[in-house]
């Protein structure tokens, strides 16, 4: 009896012990660097006028952003993040205003907000040093654009110059994990063009930051 009961227990906490591994979730902080990539399409245009500037890319991107991730397994997990981003701009690209009026304008700053969800696969996951690789799906948000005039101070912009301020993405990551700390380098790319209907034109971005993020908390379910 006493064997039995032992037996038990023992298999009792095997199993607690393993769920506890398999099972979890944690939250943290996680901090961007990188740069990004438009393209511009204007639609039935035929042949453009000169000046008309189809590709532009951002002085740099920086943000800084929360995350969950919920373990399913040693190997699987589910993410979901939500992060903030300035990226600075060369002058007037999105506006395409006369070069004039953009001449006026000495510095461009984006703000951009985005929410991200998907899955991470870990390839060693019984390292100390473990090593992922993710994919994940959301949504870009245009939050405001501000231009430093020459006369006038900032000028704030919250219609993103006419385009379309939501746009779905994808990303996908590469890093490793080590105790609290991950490092990694994502791509994202934009789904689909944010549009300007009034002039027929859309803009398709695309981005690579490096990332650094750090574990608060973690909550093993019981």
């Amino acid at each position: 009896m006493r064997i039995l009961m032992v037996i038990s227990l023992l298999t009792l906490s095997t199993f607690q012990l393993c769920a506890q591994q398999a099972s979890h979730w944690e939250a943290g902080v996680q901090l961007e660097h990188g740069r990004d990539w438009y393209d511009r399409e204007y639609y039935d245009w035929g042949e453009l006028p000169n000046g008309y500037i189809e590709n532009f890319p951002s002085y740099y991107s920086r943000g800084a952003g929360i995350y969950a991730e919920r373990v399913i397994s040693p190997r699987l997990s589910a993410l979901a993040q939500i992060s903030y981003s300035q990226k600075k701009m060369f002058v007037d690209m999105y506006g395409e205003t006369s070069r004039t009026a953009g001449s006026w304008i000495t510095k461009e700053m984006h703000h951009r907000g985005a929410i991200d969800a998907g899955v991470r696969w870990y390839v060693n996951p019984n390292s100390k040093v473990r090593f992922f690789v993710d994919g994940k799906v959301g949504a870009n948000m245009f939050i405001a654009a501000v231009q430093k005039e020459a006369r006038l101070g900032n000028i704030v912009n919250h219609n993103a110059f006419g385009y379309d301020r939501v746009t779905p993405v994808v990303s996908g990551s590469i890093g490793v994990k080590w105790q609290r700390l991950s490092v990694s380098a994502e791509y994202r790319q934009d789904l689909a063009p944010a549009k300007r209907k009034k002039t027929g034109t859309g803009i398709t971005g695309r981005g690579l930051v490096g990332k650094v993020a750090f574990t608060l908390f973690r909550v093993v379910r019981q």
